[in-house]
């Protein structure tokens, strides 16, 4: 497809209500789009039900994940479009209903490879391993899906991050522009490409590590409710200090703008007080549906988790705060 048509998603798009905007936020030149709507729900299919239910809205978005493959097999043929439980094919899930999407977190490499990856990556080694995932998305009905490719590769937590030298950065976007390329070749594809940072610390500037507008069509951010000892606790200073620290939800906003590009909020969720959190913080919750309505967001996706700290089931003023201000079924 021409990249930056953005078709898939703007599709089905759904109204986030929101009671104000954000100060310094808001995209003067480019008109308000409505936020997709999305969940994760651990890869259970049943739960999208559930949580659909609790947080009183029909969900249609769904973020997954194909990032701990130990092979190239599991790379180019995720687990969720071959797994013998029902309840964790999301390719069927897809199929059912075309409004469906499936926003995908997507490794470049496996566990198996070598260290100096990026810069085969960087030399076309690799290609063809992508020009097999697009075919297999494409066949599994998952043409039209949201991908990830390296997912929040500013943080060290993943193998596929942009490593820690000028060198390893430049090859790691190139070779995520080439990987992007070859997808987005794929027969009958129509796939978004997200380049998604984790917002806030560990802070590596984007100019340094962005493959390209060509290839990007949206920059997501993933943001979770916490800050550290030292920062402000108490609202509104702590929203504010989440918002314009750097690396921040702000700077990933102004960098996006330059480049002409939405952003998405691909994860987000609150957090335990003993790791920077508020716990139940239904400040947050309305907080960030207001950054996400101020600003041209393609969609936004909560982090749902059974039995985590973001789980809503478990934080029920953030739950009230959501169903209030995203809820569209009679309560």
């Amino acid at each position: 497809m021409p990249h930056r048509a953005l078709v898939p998603l703007a599709a089905a798009l759904v109204l986030v209500v929101s009671a104000c905007s954000l100060p310094g936020s808001g995209d003067q030149d480019r008109p308000a789009r409505a936020a997709r709507a999305c969940v994760y729900t651990a890869h259970h299919v049943d739960q999208v039900a559930k949580d659909s239910e609790l947080m009183g809205r029909d969900f249609s978005c769904v973020l997954v994940f194909n990032d701990n493959a130990p092979t190239w097999q599991g790379v180019v043929e995720p687990w969720f479009t071959v797994h013998n439980d029902e309840n964790f094919r999301w390719d069927r899930w897809v199929q059912r209903d075309p409004s469906r999407t499936l926003v995908i977190g997507q490794s470049l490499i496996p566990d198996e490879a070598p260290v100096d990856w990026r810069q085969r990556g960087a030399a076309g080694e690799y290609d063809h391993y992508f020009a097999d995932l697009g075919r297999n998305l494409v066949d599994a009905g998952l043409g039209s899906s949201v991908l990830r490719l390296a997912h929040e590769g500013n943080g060290d937590w993943f193998k596929h991050s942009i490593g820690t030298t000028e060198q390893d950065q430049r090859d790691w976007a190139t070779y995520w522009a080439r990987a992007a390329r070859v997808l987005d070749a794929t027969p009958g594809a129509d796939f978004t490409m997200d380049l998604t940072v984790a917002a806030g610390p560990p802070v590596v500037p984007l100019d340094q590590w962005y493959p390209g507008d060509d290839v990007v069509d949206v920059i997501g951010a993933d943001f979770y409710d916490r800050v550290p000892g030292d920062a402000p606790q108490e609202q509104p200073d702590r929203w504010t200090y989440q918002r314009t620290q750097p690396g921040g939800l702000e700077s990933v906003l102004a960098f996006a703008q330059r480049h002409d590009k939405p952003i998405s909020v691909p994860e987000w969720g609150l957090a335990a007080a003993d790791v920077g959190g508020a716990d139940d913080d239904p400040a947050f919750i309305r907080n960030m549906l207001a950054f996400v309505k101020a600003n041209d967001t393609m969609y936004q996706g909560y982090w749902n988790k059974t039995d985590t700290p973001s789980d809503l089931r478990n934080n029920p003023d953030s739950l009230e705060e959501y169903r209030a201000l995203m809820g569209t079924r009679p309560r």
